[in-house]
């Protein structure tokens, strides 16, 4: 899979999820110094690491941008006003990297256990 094919598909996952947001945060079900917090750790993660388009914070990236605003499309651009509604701790909160980092590192930890579990016992058993 191509470059532009990736981004179309993290972009498309994005929006879905920003949909999703949406809707919870309508029914008042979200917090947005939580989510602009996760924004600018993400934020963080991704100056040092270009790697984050081949992993799942892309979307999570993605679609806390279109919920705050902070992206090219301007049918999100409303969503600015957000803004407005941060406590003066998140609007000084500096992105930690090493939060995402530690979070990035504990799946790949995960997904090598559980190949190393799933290897013991193939799907399919092997014939003699």
């Amino acid at each position: 899979m191509g470059e532009r094919e990736r981004y179309v598909l993290a972009n498309t996952a994005a929006e879905t999820m920003y949909y999703l947001w949406e809707l919870e945060y309508q029914q008042e079900g979200l917090n947005p110094d939580a989510m602009m917090r996760r924004l600018k750790d993400l934020s963080a993660y991704s100056l040092t690491h270009a790697e984050i388009m081949d992993q799942r914070e892309v979307v999570e990236l993605l679609a806390l941008g279109m919920f705050f605003g902070a992206t090219s499309d301007p049918a999100f651009h409303r969503n600015q006003e957000r803004l407005q509604l941060l406590s003066e701790e998140t609007v000084a909160y500096e992105g930690r990297a090493e939060l995402i980092e530690q979070e990035v590192a504990g799946r790949k930890v995960a997904r090598a256990s559980k190949r190393e579990a799933s290897d013991d016992k193939p799907l399919q058993p092997h014939l003699l």
